[in-house]
């Protein structure tokens, strides 16, 4: 009587192992995927963390120039330190702000007036800026 033993093929472990390999490349690429986006996002928080300085009230007489950080705060702050003036001094937009905008129905007139400012960097953004007539 011949007994046969029971026991993987080669075939059968290099199939797993092939298998257990994409299995582990798809979570590596996930993970880097994960991270890239999670630089991304931190990237994209600090540069609308800047913009907030260039939307200061006087930011209506701007319209069409390139202005730093720190030509926009001097008037309201004063800054000391010349490394966060160097720092706010790198920090660059391009500010156009629209003419003011009608409202879309004629229906009810708000008495106010609505400007689109956007400013223009590594993430352009766009601001409503509201005031009342």
């Amino acid at each position: 009587m011949k007994r046969l033993r029971e026991a993987f093929t080669i075939i059968e472990v290099l199939v797993s192992v092939v298998l257990i390999a994409i299995v582990a490349l798809g979570a590596v690429k996930m993970q880097q995927e994960s991270r890239a986006m999670a630089l991304y996002l931190a990237d994209r928080g600090k540069n609308e963390l800047s913009n907030t300085l260039f939307l200061g009230a006087d930011i209506m007489r701007y319209n069409k120039d390139k202005k730093d950080a720190y030509t926009m705060i001097e008037k309201n702050f004063k800054i000391d330190d010349s490394q966060c003036r160097e720092i706010l001094k790198k920090s660059y937009r391009t500010i156009t702000v629209s003419e003011p905008m009608e409202p879309s129905t004629e229906e009810e007139v708000l008495p106010i007036e609505i400007n689109e400012i956007i400013l223009k960097g590594k993430y352009p953004s766009r601001f409503f800026q509201f005031k009342a007539l």
